[in-house]
């Protein structure tokens, strides 16, 4: 299950500890700081992510709370105020990531994200979602995030807050036949620039 984010994982996974005044969950991009923590990706002042939270591999399968089962993605979150450590590929030693595109979630303004429409060949990167999480959007995504009635636009050259990792590898068959909304995209990642 730890390869849920990860195509053709390569290498050993590394381990941190979380940044304690941050909470992380599997799918996330992530930068090691200075002192060696994790924190989730800000496309507003970080240049690149250094990997991506995976599941952690000598955890339970399962979790029971209060006599019900939760969900697998409801499993692993990492919080720094607690001292956990985090499970993170590296991108410097995969192909292939797949992270979750943006959610439908209404964000503290009222907005709902737009659906975004993914292509094969696509240029995708990641933005900050209504949660804020880390999420996969193509270059070119419109979003009125801050509600201000101006629309941002998500790409390199746009004014959003966006940082641009690599292109579609294929067009994901879940895609074609419901919503773009929550779906792990499969990205080849951009070689010239995560290498290991």
């Amino acid at each position: 299950m730890s390869l849920q984010y990860v195509d053709k994982r390569t290498s050993s996974l590394t381990k941190s500890a979380v940044d304690s005044s941050q909470v992380l969950t599997e799918g996330e991009l992530v930068v090691q700081n200075s002192d060696n923590t994790i924190s989730r990706l800000d496309p507003a002042t970080d240049t690149l992510p250094n990997g991506i939270i995976v599941h952690d591999p000598r955890g339970d399968s399962i979790v029971e709370h209060d006599e019900d089962y939760v969900a697998y993605e409801d499993l692993w979150k990492y919080d720094g105020s607690e001292g956990d450590e985090a499970y993170w590929q590296p991108l410097g030693d995969v192909d292939r990531i797949m992270p979750r595109s943006i959610t439908d979630t209404t964000d503290s303004n009222g907005n709902t994200p737009p659906e975004p429409s993914f292509g094969k060949g696509n240029t995708l990167g990641i933005m900050i979602g209504p949660s804020g999480e880390t999420r996969v959007v193509p270059s070119g995504y419109t979003y009125d995030v801050d509600d201000d009635g101006t629309v941002e636009t998500f790409s390199e050259s746009g004014d959003g807050d966006f940082i641009a990792i690599g292109r579609m590898h294929q067009y994901p068959q879940e895609l074609r036949i419901t919503d773009a909304y929550d779906e792990r995209v499969n990205i080849r990642l951009d070689s010239d620039v995560f290498s290991p």
